[in-house]
């Protein structure tokens, strides 16, 4: 690996003769798999020299945080005794490749956070996976969710089977912050809040109806009102990306999926080579809630944007994420939900598209409208956008008050 990259003898005695010389060449060996500039890779062999040295890695050991950053200082003023001034990114670039580094080779150790009340966190996280069968992404946001109240609560010094109604409640008003939460945000933390006081009550671990008691705050919405842009307003979009640009052209099967086939940021970020089927036309998507997979006839106009992306502006890596990064360390794009998120809304924004939300679910909501409109009925939408009940499906039946009659025994509660 050093040979790749270092031609000086004196360059590659180096590198060789430094501690750990092995765990350096496996780190750069997996930037260059994930497409890092060959600049970049240099620069980090170089740091590296510097980093087991200011760490006195002679031995892999587990390394702090903490460690780091002194480190990185020692090495900064040294650098200015010997007459050499670094950067200003250079002490905080030299803690970067560090925590890489030693991440990658899982010698990075991270400190232990004290957390109050942890067997109610644990038990109630393993029952959402494995009696609720949620997405791992939703189970995550719920142990954060949790995990803050208990921390709160904490300080207040108290058992837990003594917990009240309003010691919740103060906790939704903001706690003991100077500043109020926002409405939208004591409606979320109650709605967390009460899924897990029913766990805590069928436990036992807690006074019987604080779940029923925590209510949370109107959030006023006009019930007629679309929650993504019109049907043509979406073809105007999708005719819009002609350009022959690896960001184009990315962004064209992006959103044909979208629009198409409603899928979810997600489901379209974790596509597979695997899951596409060329000779049959179909493919395989991973349904990011509840899990499972679901299979659909690949049409031919999105078969033909996938394929041009990849033979014409997909970067060649290892990755097997069919949608990636356009620019090394190459990744997937599951990862980066703001990226793709940003390559919906920014050409919405440009068009001057109308819509009260903006991104991949202002077309997962269009998608579903335009069922909607053509007759597809509420079952048949639920199963076409992956779930299991039409309860998730109502909020698509907010367009006018003809259509509001039609389905007048559903809730129209259910978002998605």
């Amino acid at each position: 690996m050093f040979e790749r990259y270092f031609s000086s003898p004196f360059a590659l005695a180096r590198h060789r003769s430094a501690p750990l010389p092995r765990e350096r060449e496996a780190f750069l060996a997996h930037l260059e798999t994930f497409g890092t500039g060959r600049a970049n890779i240099r620069t980090s062999a170089s740091y590296l020299l510097h980093i087991v040295q200011g760490l006195g890695l002679r031995e892999f050991n587990d390394v702090t945080p903490e460690q780091i950053e002194q480190a990185a200082s020692r090495w900064g003023q040294r650098q200015e005794i010997h007459g050499h001034r670094p950067g200003r990114w250079s002490a905080r670039y030299f803690g970067w490749v560090a925590r890489r580094f030693l991440r990658f080779h899982g010698r990075l150790k991270t400190a232990l956070v004290h957390q109050r009340f942890s067997r109610y966190l644990n038990d109630f996280v393993q029952a959402q996976a494995t009696e609720r069968d949620l997405a791992d992404a939703t189970i995550r946001g719920r142990r954060y969710r949790i995990a803050a109240f208990l921390r709160w609560y904490g300080t207040r010094r108290k058992k837990f089977r003594q917990i009240s109604i309003a010691d919740v409640d103060r906790y939704i008003q903001g706690g003991d912050s100077p500043k109020s939460w926002s409405v939208v945000t004591r409606a979320t933390e109650s709605a967390y809040l009460r899924v897990f006081f029913r766990h805590a009550e069928s436990r036992g671990w807690c006074r019987a109806g604080i779940a029923d008691a925590i209510l949370s705050p109107s959030i006023r919405r006009n019930p007629f009102e679309p929650q993504g842009p019109d049907w043509k307003d979406v073809l105007r979009l999708l005719r819009s990306i002609r350009g022959s640009k690896p960001a184009d052209i990315r962004a064209k099967a992006l959103l044909l999926l979208f629009a198409r086939y409603g899928l979810r940021s997600s489901e379209a970020a974790r596509l597979m080579f695997e899951d596409i089927d060329w000779v049959n036309r179909r493919f395989t998507v991973r349904r990011a809630k509840r899990g499972g997979f679901q299979q659909f006839p690949l049409e031919d106009d999105v078969g033909r944007a996938i394929r041009r992306y990849i033979d014409k502006a997909r970067p060649r890596c290892l990755c097997p994420n069919v949608f990636v990064t356009l620019n090394g360390p190459y990744r997937p794009l599951l990862t980066l939900h703001s990226t793709i998120s940003a390559i919906v809304r920014i050409r919405m924004q440009k068009l001057g598209i109308r819509s009260k939300h903006f991104g991949p679910q202002s077309l997962r909501h269009a998608c579903a409208t335009h069922l909607l409109h053509k007759g597809s009925s509420f079952t048949d939408i639920a199963d076409f956008l992956g779930h299991r009940d039409t309860q998730s499906v109502n909020v698509y039946a907010r367009l006018n008050t003809k259509m509001l009659r039609e389905v007048a025994v559903i809730d129209l509660i259910g978002a998605l």
